[in-house]
């Protein structure tokens, strides 16, 4: 299967009131059809916002859990911040270095 050669296009003049207008009735259409997903780390009593919890209520400093752990303080640090999300990977190694364990309710 041949891949399409794509060709950047540039505008020659500033968008006009009425183009504006049309592009943002598209983008709410659009919005309306695929509303945005609550990101997993939102999410009310979520295994991404116990974690969170349990490493700010540490008597460990996030730098001594991220060593125990052998986990990027960077990687947690934006964790923390909701930055980013972690790997279950990781989660697993937090945990662990937290002391946590899953158990059936």
């Amino acid at each position: 299967m041949e891949r399409k050669k794509l060709t950047r296009k540039t505008r020659t003049s500033p968008v006009t009131s009425e183009e504006f207008a049309r592009d943002e009735q598209v983008r709410q259409k659009i919005q309306g059809e695929f509303p945005p997903v609550e990101s997993a780390s939102q999410v009310s009593g979520g295994l991404s916002e116990f974690l969170k919890q349990a490493i700010q209520s540490s008597d460990k400093s996030v730098y001594q859990i991220c060593k125990d752990a052998g986990v990027s303080q960077i990687v947690v640090s934006r964790f923390l911040s909701g930055e980013r999300d972690i790997r279950l990977a990781t989660a697993d190694r937090l945990a662990k270095a937290l002391g946590l364990t899953v158990a059936k309710p």
